[in-house]
């Protein structure tokens, strides 16, 4: 980047780092838009996390069965938006499995028993929208809305268009390496060239995405600690039968859309292939990257371009 003026900085948000770089940018407009950006994610995350008593989301899962309640337009368009995919993966995608993620964090094995009747409060299906009227209810006790799988999607789409309004061509908005927007192009005059780490040498990257105006979305079964030690994790649920997705595995998506590349990214690590077929005829304009890691340090890949 010699010649190039870069502006960089991170906070904390969302459970994660985010990293803040624009090019082409002096320093004192650099700050102004990097706290435009804090500003809007810290917002963000105060309106869209459940674990925040005070949140238009924790208000809503604290609400009875058949009580009709009011809900704010940008918290709206997310619901609607989460239901629509919750119908394209058939169920899979489901923001209401919070009984079913809560039951595995504990790191014991539930009982079948604990799963049913946490699945009897999950799903979508005990929802009911008025689309008139924008309402919702809940038909039984318990339901909740969990948006941690979409939840850094939805901030990306949303500072993306606020960068280009302040007149920003070139920059990188990273949560972690997980959920990245690539504004533009890299100082080179190409566009982004964004990795993806190979979880058993982080050192290495199992593909590098090419990205001009686009996003790149990873979900996975497997993640480097602190120490850079890979560990598996059973964090994914599969709504249809309560039980974590198991083994090694990743998807990562380029998308234009980031919140549309954290759903691909979730379902298709639950999705069977052949219903991962389906929901691809459904997709456009997008590159899915399948990532297995294999005994021996060993992995495999597989590329899909829609």
């Amino acid at each position: 980047m010699s010649g190039v003026s870069v502006f960089s900085d991170t906070f904390l948000a969302m459970g994660t780092r985010c990293d803040v770089v624009f090019t082409e940018v002096g320093q004192e407009l650099g700050e102004q838009l990097f706290q435009l950006v804090k500003n809007e994610i810290e917002i963000l995350e105060q309106r869209l996390s459940r674990f925040l008593p005070n949140s238009p989301i924790s208000l809503l899962n604290r609400a009875e069965k058949n009580i009709w309640l009011d809900v704010d337009d940008d918290i709206w368009d997310i619901l609607t938006i989460c239901f629509d995919f919750y119908q394209m993966s058939n169920g899979a995608f489901d923001i209401t499995a919070v009984p079913l993620i809560n039951l595995w964090k504990s790191g014991e094995t539930p009982t079948e028993k604990e799963i049913d009747a946490a699945k009897r409060i999950s799903g979508f299906d005990k929802v009911e929208f008025d689309f008139e009227k924008q309402k919702i209810r809940f038909l039984v006790d318990g339901v909740e809305f969990d948006l941690g799988a979409i939840g850094k999607g939805v901030a990306i789409d949303t500072v993306k268009p606020m960068l280009k309004s302040q007149g920003v061509k070139n920059g990188i908005i990273s949560f972690g390496e997980s959920s990245i927007l690539a504004l533009g192009i890299h100082p080179s005059g190409k566009p982004w060239p964004l990795g993806i780490r190979n979880n058993f040498r982080p050192d290495e990257y199992v593909h590098v995405f090419s990205a001009n105006n686009e996003t790149i979305t990873t979900s996975g079964t497997i993640i480097n600690n602190d120490e850079g030690i890979p560990q598996t994790r059973r964090h994914i649920i599969s709504p249809a039968t309560g039980l974590p997705v198991e083994g090694k595995h990743t998807v990562s998506v380029k998308s234009a859309s980031a919140t549309l590349g954290e759903f691909i990214s979730t379902v298709f690590l639950i999705l069977p292939e052949n219903d991962r077929d389906i929901l691809s005829d459904k997709l456009k304009s997008v590159e899915i990257l399948e990532t297995e890691y294999l005994p021996d340090d060993d992995y495999k890949t597989r590329l899909t371009i829609l």
